[in-house]
């Protein structure tokens, strides 16, 4: 399944036009912009960030495992990230992002850099939304290889 997973979202990848530009007024890209300025900051990642855009139990589910379940554990999760001196960023605006009642269905790129080392991920998933506020993400990522990240313009190449 993850096999199949990886080559759909390869493909899907790069069949969408390089100057692919998605509206970012939805709730989950606010959040990531909000994220990747705060990444930038050794005091970004505070309880009431998070509470601006997430409800108290919200989850962050990645390939089929639910590694986060509250505020505490996105904060100490992201921190540790923040921590590991690696530079991440969330490309926004997404490859592609729609929305369909409580439900945001995404399509994006995440980069990242540290120790001498450039990578790309692309991640595809949903956010589930209660009172406005991100309750859930799901997410399914898979990196890309040296060739298809170099294809890839939203890609740090350095």
């Amino acid at each position: 399944m993850r096999r199949f997973l990886t080559a759909a979202a390869t493909a899907a990848l790069l069949a969408l036009p390089a100057t692919a530009a998605v509206p970012t007024t939805d709730a989950l890209s606010r959040m990531f912009q909000w994220w990747d300025g705060a990444f930038k900051r050794p005091d970004g990642f505070t309880p009431a960030g998070f509470a601006q855009f997430f409800t108290p139990d919200a989850t962050l589910t990645l390939e089929g495992k639910t590694v986060i379940h509250g505020i505490p554990e996105w904060i100490a999760h992201f921190r540790k990230i923040q921590a590991s001196g690696r530079e991440v960023e969330i490309v926004v605006p997404f490859k592609d992002v729609f929305q369909a009642g409580d439900r945001i269905y995404t399509y994006h790129i995440i980069r990242s850099r540290g120790g001498g080392k450039v990578s790309c991920v692309i991640a595809a998933g949903d956010a589930v939304l209660k009172g406005g506020k991100i309750a859930a993400i799901t997410l399914v990522r898979t990196p890309l290889d040296e060739a298809t990240a170099a294809a890839e313009p939203t890609c740090w190449k350095q």
